[in-house]
């Protein structure tokens, strides 16, 4: 991770796809992005608030979703018809007065269904500093990122068992492209489709897309006869998230592609 600042004094910061585990992320559970696809989301953003039940303000939750508000209400109606949550409405504090808020649970299904996860950095969130998603940060892009950021993270994990847990990311990244092994970044068609409930034809364009946005690096494997095997979906190691403090408060966001060498 590097910091410096332009000739404007405001800070630029660049992250790596390994730094990124160490920031704020949004948990997807599969079982749910199967099921009601992009209000995954915001039961990610749910999750941060609690894993029982919650009366904050739906303002709270779209923050932790990092989404709209509006869109934060019609994501929260198909989750409660979907059975993931329970809207018990306003109820009543220890005093009997009605709440401003309503009391929203998760249901039993929704606890026993909060792993396996994709993981979502918050740069990939597609609504940031008031600032709306680049045509990269489609819903069929975040749930295919999630899948490889999930296996980065669960890879890192294994790199600190084995190097120990003083690592840093610069060690994590090294150790990785050490292992150049590719089958760890293996994602059939298939399992995609399975693991994110989107069609073939949203995993393919949402493949190129990441590619293109310098995101991951995607290689199609192929047999004799030319038929489509299993795809390699890797992080692309050289990919630097580039952050940058505007006057306005918000923050400018856009992905570099540093050289090897650095």
């Amino acid at each position: 991770m590097d910091s410096t600042t332009d000739n404007t004094d405001r800070q630029v910061e660049s992250i790596s796809l390994v730094d990124s585990l160490t920031r704020e992320w949004i948990k997807l559970p599969l079982a749910v992005m199967q099921d009601v696809g992009p209000a995954a989301q915001t039961f990610g953003g749910l999750l941060k608030v609690t894993d029982k039940e919650t009366y904050v303000e739906t303002a709270t939750i779209a923050g932790h979703a990092r989404l709209p508000v509006a869109t934060v209400r019609k994501h929260l109606v198909t989750l409660d018809a979907r059975g993931w949550i329970h809207n018990k409405g306003r109820q009543e504090t220890r005093r009997g007065r009605l709440r401003r808020t309503s009391t929203i649970a998760l249901t039993a299904k929704a606890r026993e269904n909060l792993a396996p996860y994709g993981v979502l950095p918050w740069w990939a969130s597609g609504f940031y500093s008031g600032k709306h998603r680049t045509p990269w940060q489609s819903w069929g892009c975040k749930a295919v990122l999630s899948l490889v950021m999930a296996r980065l993270m669960r890879l890192s994990a294994a790199v600190q068992r084995q190097d120990g847990c003083g690592a840093d990311a610069d060690d994590i990244h090294g150790t990785l492209l050490n292992w150049r092994d590719e089958d760890h970044w293996r994602m059939g068609l298939r399992w995609i489709e399975g693991q994110t409930g989107l069609t073939r034809e949203t995993i393919a364009r949402a493949k190129g897309e990441l590619n293109r946005a310098k995101v991951i690096r995607w290689a199609g494997d192929h047999d004799e006869a030319g038929c489509e095997l299993t795809d390699i979906l890797a992080p692309n190691w050289n990919a630097r998230i580039v952050l940058k403090d505007r006057a306005s408060g918000r923050v400018n966001m856009h992905i570099e592609e540093a050289s090897d060498d650095e």
